[in-house]
């Protein structure tokens, strides 16, 4: 079975939403994927009109479907309901593998994905969550050049795994890195092995053995969301993949770093 085999993808037909929805068609064809296209209609968007067969908005998600998505798999689904709950509840009733949201939309949707909608999402789902922050429009994205951010966690085996599968079908060059927050300098330590604890490089040693000669992993200093733009900015990547599962103990701070990394990111964040 393909790596996404079903794509879920929320719109509230704001330009954010329809940029979104052009990485979908991407991925979908890519990977043969069955794409279900949801939108939830929340008790707020009655101040601008509800969905109605027919209706305004029921036109323009019909345009989308057929421009963006002509010939591909896909469905459609109008949903009544908290959006961040009918997003989660229908990505685990129906086994999703994969969804695609915008970060926030324009007006008069504003509140759809803006802040606590993405949130929700990325928090409790039990999916990978791809975030398209800096979508621009125009031409499909190509995917030459992706970068894995890691802690050396427990799960970054896994994280590494779904980055590998996703990197492989494009030829696309696959980076690792692990910022070292002590280490001060933009450079590459000479040693960074230093800077590592013994169970810190016992997992990358099994990552670079998962990595092979396919990959390449590199080490930076500071700031870890900054460390991380930054060399997401320098490799020119196109997609850049983080965990999102966080320590026990440090909940608020992992959320917070992962979505400065989505909002300071030059390309679309996965978070899986």
């Amino acid at each position: 079975m393909a790596p996404f085999s079903k794509i879920l993808l929320p719109v509230d037909l704001s330009e954010r939403s329809l940029d979104a929805a052009r990485q979908a068609e991407v991925l979908a064809r890519h990977f043969h994927s069955d794409v279900t296209v949801l939108h939830v209609v929340d008790r707020h968007e009655q101040e601008f009109g509800r969905f109605e067969p027919g209706g305004v908005k029921a036109r323009e998600l019909e345009t989308l479907l057929a421009r963006d998505f002509a010939g591909a798999s896909i469905s459609q689904v109008v949903r009544d309901g908290n959006p961040a709950r009918e997003i989660l509840d229908f990505a685990g009733a129906n086994h999703v593998d994969l969804i695609v949201m915008a970060s926030h939309g324009y007006r008069p949707f504003h509140s759809f994905l803006m802040g606590s909608v993405a949130a929700q999402v990325l928090r409790d789902a039990s999916c990978p969550v791809w975030i398209t922050a800096h979508a621009q429009q125009g031409l499909p994205p190509m995917f030459r050049t992706v970068l894995c951010a890691l802690d050396l966690g427990p799960r970054s085996r896994s994280i590494v795994d779904w980055a590998s599968q996703f990197a492989a079908p494009f030829m696309a060059r696959l980076f690792v890195l692990r910022v070292l927050r002590s280490f001060e300098s933009e450079e590459q330590p000479d040693s960074p092995d230093e800077w590592l604890s013994q169970v810190e490089r016992e997992e990358l040693g099994k990552v670079e053995r998962k990595l092979g000669k396919e990959g390449r992993v590199l080490f930076a200093g500071g700031d870890v969301p900054e460390a991380v733009c930054r060399q997401a900015n320098d490799l020119h990547a196109d997609l850049l993949v983080i965990g999102r599962s966080p320590k026990a103990d440090d909940v608020g701070t992992a959320h917070t770093t992962s979505f400065t990394i989505i909002r300071e990111s030059p390309c679309p964040v996965v978070c899986v």
